[in-house]
């Protein structure tokens, strides 16, 4: 590594790790290239099809056939991944049989292809037995010929083709099916067919078919297989299926910030939840509720505002297509803040049950107001806050009248684990103070110092009662509520960590309770498992894991954080996975999968990975709003490297770094736009046998702190780089910290006799001679930090 004070970058020595160059990072975006989006498979085909494939945009026709009295037919698309509009059909020729004057076509759209049958199961009405050809069932309605039939489950299932559906019950004529079996199966045994076709959330889209034309049914917000399928007895030809997509579609020209590094499954992560984001923007036209664009919860199921959501969404949506989002996180911010009632009180959700307002919890109310203060700080546009100022005044003030008289916030309503949670509970306390810190930060760059200075107050009264209360000195742990000390709820904890309550010297047992308790895929909702679940059985759901994640990339545990990441996250953007959307879920049971259809697979509060991956893993976080200061601290963990930018009003702001962690080598390469400054940490391998510097000039030293040296930069393009201390490297940090060039001199020569020593105690006498030096220099030639740093790496060549 050189350190450099020349006006011209220096060449770089082969054992200072680089990055490659013109990485190809638009190969990773998702979504459709149109708006008219094709299947991009045929999964599967029932009854009489003709030619699927010509569905696929290859040409020709699909033909489905409908016998009188005989079984639909069916073809099941596959558009790839997640997709959301209108599906449509061309049509071009149509038979129907007499005394019907019309077809229908049903259209069946599901996120994953498990929930796009329903009735799948019945039972035996009586028992089977070895060198059988035919049972009796209770229902016939999952079976058809051709298909297959499963008796029993598990290892004395046996799988059938069926080649004939009779009649239901124990008198039945039942299903036929070949070969024989070759077991015996008694009376309620399992039968497992493929079912009927079903929506795996709303109603199905029903087609009357006459004229040869396009038919365009309603709007299916997310989805990933649709089934078409031929309900009455005729015959419908058709040239092409799709869909005209209704979210918000970015090319890689849109995309204003991006991620890239030397992992395929962090790349994957980062692009699936950028491509969430959008799956939930909606554009003016598509929602009847609302003229202008929003955000929703999800692509599917509610469809509505919901403002716990968007604290991750909005964030994720800025960092990847930057100002094109931003008419979509006012517009959501509007649609709420329009609502707000008399009291102060936000509400949690629009549009959800109704046009109007949906009040939920407290917690929504609180993040209703700091979705607006997270847009300022991406956004930097200081005249709309503003104008919202005096509105997220009232919320704060609001708030302040839930807290009882030991200092704490009580409602008693619901929060997201959809479940009434009474007393003092933990968790909405910290939501309250999340919402100080907010106001405080917005209030100093575009409100008052008594507002400030009341803010502070109340947040620091709030810490204290919630250690006060709501602490177990004997666990170590935040409990859930005043009245249940012995559960402990994720959320909580974290939160707690993340948003600076929790004491320093509590902070890694908590962590480390958490962790030793981790499940395969996720982090549960609370300790000890299962105290805790919401109505439907979910254990683990990504909201509280991204704030783990946050609480421990916060408290230096990167490593941990990026391996909760993967466990969870993981096989979400597995291609083989059979719940693949290229899209982050909603909830996952113990197994890492979603269990029933309802849930989204599209889901907003998922797509942290994206936020995580950009402000922890490249580094770069906004300061003071729209990045005009900002602060870029990589953490690298196992990565070789990674690059990337993030997009602010003055431009984009680039960092690329590579490591070499074998060798104890770091480089980095900043490119900041006009207008900005900020402060750069890098990455040192030991916190005390590393040595940093500029490998261009305009870098300022600021301190040491742990393992980074912190540096302050102006706008301009800036290079360093860290490595394991030696003579060499330290006097070329002498003199670029010395402002006196005979101080430089001298300690350089101290350097250099110590690094000639015959002995140790020759070289440890010298180094003795240029500590003393620095000593004397501090506050002269040498700032007390530089000083510092000086002593602390000379100490590591005794």
């Amino acid at each position: 590594m050189t350190i450099a004070t020349a006006a011209c970058k220096p060449d770089l020595p082969s054992e200072v790790p680089t990055w490659p160059e013109n990485v190809n990072w638009q190969a990773l975006v998702p979504g459709p290239s149109s708006d008219d989006v094709l299947p991009v498979g045929i999964t599967r085909t029932l009854g009489s099809v003709t030619n699927a494939d010509a569905l696929l945009g290859k040409g020709g026709e699909t033909v489905l056939t409908v016998e009188p009295g005989g079984p639909p037919a069916v073809v099941v698309l596959d558009y790839g991944h997640e997709v959301g509009g209108t599906p449509y059909v061309n049509v071009s020729r149509s038979t129907v049989t007499a005394p019907a004057t019309s077809n229908t076509l049903r259209v069946s759209t599901s996120e994953a292809l498990k929930f796009l049958n329903a009735s799948t199961t019945t039972t035996l009405s009586g028992a089977a037995n070895a060198g059988d050809t035919n049972v009796k069932v209770a229902s016939v309605a999952p079976f058809y010929a051709g298909t297959q039939i499963t008796v029993g489950i598990g290892d004395g299932a046996e799988t059938r083709t069926i080649t004939a559906v009779g009649t239901a019950g124990a008198a039945g004529s039942g299903i036929t099916f070949s070969p024989a079996l070759t077991a015996a199966h008694p009376t309620g045994t399992t039968a497992t067919g493929i079912g009927t076709y079903v929506n795996d959330n709303g109603a199905q889209i029903n087609l009357t078919i006459t004229n040869p034309q396009t038919y365009t049914g309603g709007l299916r917000g997310g989805f990933r297989f649709e089934a078409i399928e031929l309900r009455t007895p005729g015959t419908v030809t058709l040239t092409r299926a799709g869909l005209n997509f209704k979210a918000y579609r970015a090319a890689p020209d849109k995309y204003e910030g991006w991620f890239y590094s030397s992992d395929d499954q962090l790349n994957r992560m980062w692009y699936a939840g950028a491509y969430t984001a959008q799956m939930d923007m909606v554009p003016v036209g598509v929602a009847s509720c609302f003229n202008v664009p929003v955000i929703f919860d999800g692509a599917k199921r509610d469809r509505a505002i919901w403002s716990g959501d968007l604290m991750i969404t909005d964030p994720v949506a800025m960092l990847s297509i930057g100002s094109n989002s931003h008419p979509y996180v006012r517009g959501s911010i509007d649609s709420i803040l329009n609502l707000q009632a008399a009291s102060g009180r936000l509400t949690s959700a629009v549009g959800f049950r109704g046009c109007g307002a949906f009040d939920y919890a407290v917690t929504y109310s609180a993040y209703s107001a700091i979705i607006a203060v997270q847009y300022l700080r991406y956004s930097g546009d200081t005249e709309y806050v503003k104008g919202l100022l005096p509105k997220l005044e009232a919320a704060t003030a609001y708030h302040a009248t839930r807290v009882n008289g030991n200092g704490l916030v009580v409602t008693n309503d619901n929060d997201y684990w959809q479940t009434r949670q009474n007393g003092e509970v933990t968790e909405y306390s910290l939501a309250y103070y999340e919402l100080l810190q907010d106001m405080i930060w917005l209030e100093s760059h575009i409100g008052s110092a008594d507002k400030v200075a009341e803010y502070t107050q109340k947040a620091a009264n709030l810490k204290a009662a919630i250690n006060g209360r709501l602490f177990n000195q004997d666990a170590g742990l935040y409990q859930h509520t005043d009245t249940r000390p012995s559960v402990f709820p994720l959320d909580a904890n974290m939160n707690a960590i993340r948003l600076g309550v929790a004491p320093a010297d509590k902070v890694q047992h908590i962590l480390t309770y958490f962790k030793d308790r981790w499940q395969p895929h996720g982090s549960e909702i609370s300790q000890p498992a299962p105290s805790m679940k919401d109505p439907y059985g979910h254990t683990i759901e990504p909201l509280n894991n991204t704030w783990e994640m946050m609480a421990r990339i916060q408290s230096n545990d990167a490593a941990g954080a990026i391996e909760l990441l993967r466990r969870l996250w993981g096989l979400q953007v597995d291609p083989n996975s059979p719940f693949y959307t290229g899209t982050f879920w909603e909830f996952v049971m113990s197994d890492g999968f979603p269990d029933r259809g309802f849930d989204s697979l599209a889901h907003a509060w998922g797509a942290g990975p994206t936020q995580i991956l950009t402000e922890s893993v490249l580094g770069a976080t906004p300061v003071d709003p729209g990045y005009a200061k900002w602060a870029l601290k990589p953490q690298p963990t196992d990565l070789a490297w990674a690059q990337g930018q993030v997009p602010t009003p003055r431009g984009a702001l680039s960092v690329k770094w590579a490591q070499d962690a074998g060798k104890g080598t770091f480089h980095m390469e900043v490119v900041a736009p006009q207008g900005t400054s900020g402060e750069v940490w890098v990455p040192l391998s030991s916190a005390t046998q590393s040595i940093s510097g500029p490998l261009t000039p305009g870098a300022t030293f600021l301190r040491r702190s742990g393992s980074y040296d912190v540096y302050s930069v102006g706008a301009g393009t800036f290079e360093f780089g860290s490595a394991p201390v030696s003579f060499e490297l330290l006097k070329a940090l002498v003199a670029h910290f010395s402002v006196n060039a005979d101080v430089a001199q001298g300690l350089a020569d101290k350097l250099d006799r110590a690094s000639a020593a015959k002995s140790a105690t020759t070289r440890g006498n010298a180094l003795d001679a240029f500590t003393n030096q620095v000593n004397a220099q501090t506050g002269k030639a040498l700032t007390p930090d530089e000083a510092k740093v000086l002593i602390t790496v000379a100490n590591a060549l005794r």
